[in-house]
């Protein structure tokens, strides 16, 4: 293991701290997640459908956007 994967411990994290993630989500990515997790949810991967919808287009999975979530508790803020 790295020696540079260590991140914050709870008792360092203060108010006003912060940190990132970007990531360009690509139609991959949503057919991916939809294949790997069986969500095939019209709503996620048929542009026609989804235009019908309150959101007016597709949308990218919730639990898609909580693994984004998780990655920068996992990697930057506190991190490993």
């Amino acid at each position: 293991m790295s020696e540079n994967l260590h991140g914050y411990y709870i008792e360092d994290l203060s108010v006003g701290m912060s940190a990132s993630y970007a990531k360009t989500v690509t139609e991959a990515d949503v057919i991916l997640f939809a294949g790997i997790s069986g969500d095939d949810n019209p709503i996620h991967i048929n542009e026609e459908f989804a235009a019908e919808t309150l959101f007016k287009g597709r949308i990218v999975h919730g639990m898609f956007l909580a693994g984004l979530i998780s990655t920068v508790l996992g990697t930057r803020l506190p991190g490993p």
